[in-house]
């Protein structure tokens, strides 16, 4: 697959946070004059030297939300520019990116110029940490159990609990406050789950960022956002959206409302004729949570590091 051009449709998976490594992007950030635009210029607008928090850390700096969100986004799009080239003849069905994931995935439908991404990224990255630090919580990740049956366990305890993401009819992640999540923990061991602590410094995507959303109204009336040119399946609703005003709000309530992952690769799985799933990722996982899809195998999703040398 290295030296050939794909052909057949296409759908970009984009990465979000939660799954940072010492020494990510450190074989890719001066590949090229795109590749250090791009890592010079997140680096600028955040005021980090981000190469050296990806190449050095510590860890305990690299997962905090300000720092990790940028190093993401740039080893996104670093990872997308490097192997781009190989889809000019692929009509693109669409794309997702996971939680902040979501940024990326629109800069590569157009929609976001560079710098208005790092920009963007920068400040929701500060806001919800800022956000965070008043509003203490974490995340769990839960296997075995789809989003409505684990809905129904949480509201018939009465915890104040929210499920941030619905990854898949098998995998659900929660967010709350450390004693909400101690009860909920309890409750979900003795009903036979084992939820497991997440690498985050916050807990994203539930009404404890509520703070956030209207900053984020505020600050997105001056980005442009212009429309994609291809379809961008939105977080909050699982659907495509193009109007700018509509996906700027999307992205102000992304903060507080559920990642409808499920929604938009049922969506994607049932394009026709079948896309082929290119996962834009420092390490692959995204591909792992499509086992759980009725109708897809592994040979429907390629990593992107698969597609050229220069990426392995």
């Amino acid at each position: 697959m290295e030296s050939k051009h794909i052909s057949q449709p296409v759908a970009f998976l984009f990465a979000g946070q939660g799954n940072p490594t010492i020494g990510m992007g450190a074989d890719l950030w001066d590949a090229n004059a795109t590749t250090r635009n791009i890592w010079d210029c997140a680096s600028d607008i955040s005021g980090l030297d981000l190469r050296r928090l990806c190449l050095k850390g510590p860890m305990n700096k690299l997962i905090q939300t300000n720092v990790q969100q940028m190093a993401v986004t740039a080893l996104n799009v670093t990872l997308y520019s490097l192997c781009r080239t190989r889809f000019d003849q692929a009509p693109v069905v669409g794309a997702c990116g996971h939680s902040v994931g979501e940024y990326s995935a629109l800069y590569a439908a157009g929609a976001l110029s560079l710098e208005a991404l790092f920009s963007t990224i920068h400040f929701r990255a500060n806001t919800m940490n800022a956000v965070s630090k008043r509003n203490k919580g974490s995340m769990l990740a839960v296997k075995g159990i789809g989003y409505s049956a684990l809905h129904e366990l949480i509201a018939r305890a009465g915890l104040e609990i929210d499920i941030c993401c619905d990854n898949s009819h098998q995998q659900q992640v929660i967010g709350g406050s450390s004693e909400a999540l101690s009860e909920c923990t309890r409750m979900l061991i003795a009903a036979g789950f084992e939820p497991v602590k997440l690498g985050v410094s916050g807990a994203w995507h539930t009404r404890l960022m509520n703070e956030g959303v209207q900053q984020m109204r505020d600050y997105l009336k001056d980005i442009e956002i212009v429309r994609p040119r291809f379809d961008v399946l939105m977080n909050v609703t699982g659907l495509p959206e193009e109007n700018a005003p509509r996906i700027k709000e999307n992205l102000s309530l992304h903060l507080t409302h559920t990642v409808k992952w499920t929604a938009a690769m049922e969506r994607l799985l049932a394009a026709t004729p079948q896309a082929l799933f290119v996962e834009i990722s420092h390490k692959p996982y995204l591909g792992s949570m499509l086992n759980d899809f009725s109708g897809f195998t592994p040979e429907k999703i390629v990593h992107c590091r698969q597609l050229t040398s220069i990426l392995r």
